[in-house]
């Protein structure tokens, strides 16, 4: 914003240069919003002085006339350096309310909780709308969205962006994020056919700036943020400021999804833990009652089942756990907390796929979800012929 000192001066300035030329073109108050409106009106201003006072001087004007239109680009000149200097303060401000917005979020301990606050810590940032979405399958899908004034409208807008996805197919203005990897500054969004109609009718925004959210060098959603309150366009400056608030979002992400694998991880190996106990337990109840004969039946069946043509890595001998290659695979990912779509990526298939092979995976080993498969997986690979000797 423009502060209302500099404002008035400005002003006061135009006013001079008007009365000086009769300019009828030059900017009025009510038009000067912010630095770049008053820079614009400021070089408008300079344009039409230096020319009137070359003039003159070249036609032989007169002393005082051409003293005084070299005194008003002096005084342009005055006023565009203190309108520098504001710049430079107020864009040093931007970056710190950035970092600001981004200390927010390090408390985040789980994606979830982040995706929930990464909304309003835009807002912080100091814009006053935003939205904060995922891709998947090629689909824009709005995840959370903050209105700092609003929080009805923002619930509105959210559910109207979750109910109307968008496909990234190209034919709006979103796609090329993904493609190029930039952010976009949009305007005339209510007269654009390009852009995502829903939100953009629900919004009333007249003009956005979004970027792409990525981790691991992939785009994997978007973040979109506008001045709606403050009654002005976003700019090239916006975009910049919301790029680096991604670029510290996106390794937010990368930190919380590995927390969210770690979380995964050890709830596998808990159920594991208690499975191997019970199984334990189970055996010495059994080998206290059991007649010597059970143990050898138990090595004639390893034996037979060394040599049954079975790869003996993987868990196999039965209609439960008859598990193909490829589902091993997806298992071991799962292990690793990865999420489907991870999944997808590293095995170089669809995310349809990757549910498929889940689904097939819980049946064959009667699990109820995935840390269920995968402690029953892992609980297998343990009691597996050859693990003990």
């Amino acid at each position: 914003m423009l502060a209302d000192g500099h404002r008035e001066r400005i002003v006061a300035l135009l006013d001079e240069v008007r009365a000086a030329l009769a300019d009828v073109t030059l900017p009025t108050a009510d038009q000067l919003f912010d630095v770049p409106t008053a820079r614009a009106a400021l070089d408008h201003s300079w344009t039409r002085v230096f020319a009137a006072a070359t003039s003159a001087v070249g036609h032989g004007g007169v002393a005082a006339n051409s003293a005084g239109l070299v005194a008003l680009l002096g005084e342009i000149k005055q006023v565009d350096e203190l309108l520098t200097a504001e710049n430079l303060r107020s864009r040093d401000a931007a970056f710190g309310r950035v970092r600001e917005a981004l200390s927010t979020l390090r408390g985040c301990d789980s994606t979830a909780t982040l995706v929930e606050q990464a909304a309003a810590a835009v807002c912080i940032a100091g814009f006053d709308r935003a939205i904060l979405s995922r891709i998947e399958n090629s689909a824009w899908i709005t995840e959370n969205v903050c209105v700092v004034r609003d929080q009805k409208w923002g619930e509105e807008i959210l559910e109207i962006g979750r109910t109307n996805p968008q496909t990234l197919d190209g034919s709006i203005v979103e796609t090329e994020m993904v493609r190029r990897k930039v952010g976009i500054v949009v305007h005339d969004v209510q007269g654009r056919p390009a852009v995502n109609r829903p939100i953009a009718d629900a919004s009333l925004s007249r003009s956005y700036t979004a970027v792409p959210l990525m981790t691991e060098g992939a785009v994997v959603g978007f973040v979109h943020a506008d001045r709606y309150y403050q009654q002005r366009d976003v700019d090239g400056f916006d975009r910049q400021l919301l790029t680096l608030f991604a670029e510290g979002l996106g390794q937010a992400l990368g930190r919380t999804t590995m927390l969210d694998r770690l979380s995964a991880i050890q709830v596998g190996f808990d159920h594991v833990a208690g499975a191997l106990a019970s199984a334990k337990s189970d055996r010495v109840r059994l080998g206290a009652a059991a007649p010597r004969s059970m143990g050898s039946m138990s090595v004639s069946f390893r034996g037979r089942a060394a040599h049954s043509g079975h790869d003996d890595r993987f868990p196999t001998g039965g209609e439960g756990t008859n598990l193909t290659r490829r589902e091993i695979e997806v298992l071991r990912l799962m292990a690793s907390g990865d999420t489907n779509g991870r999944i997808a990526r590293r095995l170089v298939i669809s995310e349809g796929t990757v549910k498929s092979h889940v689904k097939h995976i819980l049946r064959k080993l009667g699990a109820a979800n995935r840390a269920e498969a995968v402690s029953r997986w892992l609980g297998m690979e343990h009691d597996r012929p050859g693990r003990d000797g």
